[in-house]
């Protein structure tokens, strides 16, 4: 699961090499292989120059249908902030930090300042998607953690998002889905209307879903595909169910429980 993302795109480029390769041998090479046309040694009498057929060209598949990706079309002014979800956000986010600055101050440490209106709307511009409400409650709060290792995640390796990573990881997303050309993909692997909100290190994370506008949470896994079986609707509720699971130590989605390092960081484990 924790696998790169990258190696998504190395099987892509990896099958296009082979099949480069493949024709590349069969066009010069000759001889009795298929494709190529072969003739006998030239003799005196009979002088011929050795000539092959050219094989057909390769195409990538092409999407038929709209993968939704807008990117660097995004609206340039952010949609207003409701009062009561800037303190629902804040209220799970006090709970979170008072627990890390007690029990694990390195991870409170990776917690990024607020995110400035202009770089959340910057990002919501290049991501080409209407960030929903709640997401920019919670750039406002956190621009994102610093680093992986020792960063603050949700359960189990969800490491929050900056306005940076959002844009880039949507572009990545975008273009990877663009490139495969296959229709099936989109909607199943990734659509251009989600928003990357946290991102494990291994190529999967957490997304807003704004196809229809609802900013539904959905988990993506790149070698896969996307869910919204196993999170909350909201990404403020999964806040709020790591901050009970912190304050309790009980488990929480997955059944990973918190426990502190000897660094003084947060991790989660799962039972054995």
């Amino acid at each position: 699961m924790r696998k790169g993302w990258g190696r998504a795109v190395v099987i892509a480029v990896a099958s296009v090499v082979i099949v480069l390769g493949l024709v590349f041998a069969v066009t010069v090479r000759g001889g009795r292989d298929k494709g190529a046309q072969w003739y006998p040694a030239a003799t005196p009498t009979t002088p011929r120059t050795p000539s092959y057929s050219t094989a057909a060209p390769t195409t990538r598949p092409t999407l038929t249908v709209d993968s939704g990706c807008r990117l660097g079309q995004g609206p340039a002014a952010l949609d207003p902030v409701p009062a009561a979800t800037t303190r629902r956000v804040n209220a799970a986010w006090d709970r979170v930090e008072r627990w890390l600055k007690a029990n694990a101050p390195t991870t409170a440490a990776s917690l990024r300042p607020p995110a400035t209106l202009a770089k959340i709307a910057q990002a919501q511009r290049e991501t080409g998607v209407v960030f929903p409400a709640e997401l920019v409650a919670f750039l406002l709060r956190h621009d994102g953690v610093s680093g992986i290792g020792d960063g603050f995640a949700l359960p189990p390796f969800e490491h929050l998002a900056s306005t940076e990573t959002i844009a880039s990881q949507a572009k990545v997303m975008c273009d990877v889905l663009i490139s495969g050309g296959w229709d099936d993909s989109v909607g199943s692997w990734w659509h251009g209307r989600f928003v990357p909100v946290a991102v494990d290190g291994g190529g999967d994370g957490l997304f807003l879903d704004q196809r229809t506008g609802t900013g539904r949470l959905g988990d993506w896994n790149h070698e896969g595909s996307v869910s919204f079986d196993h999170r909350p609707a909201t990404l403020t509720e999964l806040l709020e169910r790591t901050a009970s699971a912190l304050e309790t130590g009980e488990p929480t989605d997955g059944g990973y429980r918190p426990v502190v390092t000897g660094n003084r960081a947060l991790d989660w484990e799962f039972p054995r």
